[in-house]
């Protein structure tokens, strides 16, 4: 790590710190999502210059104090030159601003998703208690913006403005793939309505077919993942929806993509327990990586090399020096190519792999201290930021890891895996449903003829 990037984490963490402020205290003061304020101060992400101002004025310290002076590497919204009373009615209507930035970029589509994750990720801070309602209702119309205006016309004008809206519906549908069933089936709905024409460019346009490539793995990328919620993980894998998202991110020529794509084939492959071709999926991805000329998020290192972790140990091999560099690479410095949109890989994620590593070492004590720095062991909610199905499957891991600890409790196993089974059919996820029933038929087989365990079987019922 560069040491003004260094200084530039310490001085924010530091500011925080004197108030003797958790990240989620401090935030919810502040009037910003938690995650955002950890990405300002792990310098993954640079403030606005309306947010820079509330930092300072929070923490009574000057931009410079702060290590909050603005670089030129970071993104410039195409909005930033207006007069200021359009900027505070933007600030305020976060549909319109989203909507104005993709109607004035003139860039790649890359650089337009950085813009717009960067304002999604900020909003919050801005519109006080209405901020969530506020958000999704913008996300869901950005969303719709590729199907409403998506023109016939293969002009070269018309192709790139495709891409633009394009390029914007799959950011707030990796948004809104973040939500609860509503947005997740919405989302689902919408990318997979989507793949039909950035295929069609990839075929018909050799000017476009990179950039259009890139997109459609990312559709399929969102595709594979909330397809294991919505129709079930062997339907998504039947369907091929990692595989397409290899060969159309190979096409592309982005690493990025090429990274995650061979890592959602790997779990799919570990899925239907095929774990050889899993490790040999994974290490390809990890060769990738590690050839790589170009400076990789440290997010996208960790989600490779915690990924391998567990398939290695599914393989038979110890797994305890990749789990080091896989948290060694999480707070890493930044790279150069990092997204917010593409590398969304969280520290819940992080301690979730930890956690199923250890659990498959038999290491049953250590999985549940893992489970434990993001899940509250007592009232069971998140500690920190993370996805609603992040959160759920999680719950299901601890149920096993608790039912396979030699001091297994039976009253906190069944609390565990309650929470497991509502949030599964709350969200309508299959895959987390599955997990939940599976898990009920090991609880039997512990307790084979506990009146409590067999008085659960009421709760499984399907939507």
């Amino acid at each position: 790590m560069k040491r003004t990037e260094t200084i530039k984490r310490a001085k924010l963490t530091a500011a925080r710190a004197e108030k003797c402020l958790t990240l989620e205290n401090a935030a919810e003061l502040i009037g910003c999502a938690a995650n955002t304020l950890s990405r300002w101060e792990l310098g993954r992400m640079t403030p606005s210059a309306y947010n820079r101002a509330r930092l300072c004025a929070f923490y009574g310290k000057t931009p410079e104090e702060l290590g909050l002076v603005e670089e030129q590497s970071a993104p410039v919204s195409p909005l930033s030159a207006l007069p200021d009373t359009v900027q505070a009615f933007l600030n305020a209507d976060l549909t319109t601003h989203l909507l104005a930035l993709v109607c004035t970029h003139q860039a790649d589509g890359r650089l337009l998703q950085n813009v717009l994750a960067r304002t999604i990720e900020e909003f919050p801070m801005t519109t006080g208690h209405d901020a969530v309602l506020t958000r999704r209702e913008a996300l869901r119309r950005l969303a719709m913006l590729p199907v409403l205006f998506s023109s016939r016309d293969s002009t070269r004008k018309a192709v790139h403005d495709t891409l633009v809206q394009y390029a914007a519906g799959i950011t707030a549908c990796e948004y809104l793939g973040r939500g609860d069933h509503e947005d997740i089936a919405l989302a689902f709905s919408l990318l997979t309505a989507y793949v039909p024409v950035l295929r069609t460019i990839v075929k018909d346009s050799s000017m476009y077919r990179k950039e259009a490539a890139g997109l459609a793995a990312q559709c399929y990328l969102l595709i594979d993942v909330l397809g294991f919620h919505m129709e079930s993980p062997t339907v998504a894998i039947a369907k091929g929806y990692a595989q397409l998202a290899v060969t159309y991110s190979q096409e592309s020529g982005d690493t990025v993509l090429c990274l995650r794509a061979l890592r959602n084939l790997t779990w799919a492959y570990n899925h239907i327990k095929q774990f050889e071709p899993a490790l040999q999926t994974i290490e390809r991805a990890r060769l990738l990586m590690e050839q790589s000329r170009t400076p990789l998020p440290p997010q996208l290192r960790s989600s490779i090399y915690s990924t391998l972790a567990v398939i290695q140990v599914k393989n038979g091999v110890s797994a305890t020096p990749v789990l080091g560099l896989a948290q060694e690479a999480f707070f890493g410095p930044p790279g150069d190519s990092e997204n917010l949109v593409h590398v969304s890989f969280s520290y819940a994620q992080l301690m979730r792999n930890i956690g199923i590593t250890q659990y498959y070492q038999a290491e049953y004590k250590e999985a549940l201290q893992s489970f434990a720095q993001v899940i509250d062991p007592n009232d069971l909610s998140a500690k920190v930021v993370m996805r609603s199905t992040t959160h759920v499957g999680l719950l299901n891991t601890q149920t096993k890891a608790t039912l396979k600890s030699p001091n297994r409790d039976l009253e906190q196993v069944i609390a565990l895996w309650k929470a497991a089974l509502q949030g599964a059919i709350t969200l309508q996820s299959q895959q987390c449903f599955d997990e939940a029933s599976m898990t009920y038929e090991v609880m039997e087989g512990v307790w084979p003829g506990e009146p409590r365990i067999r008085e659960l079987r009421d709760l499984v019922v399907h939507w």
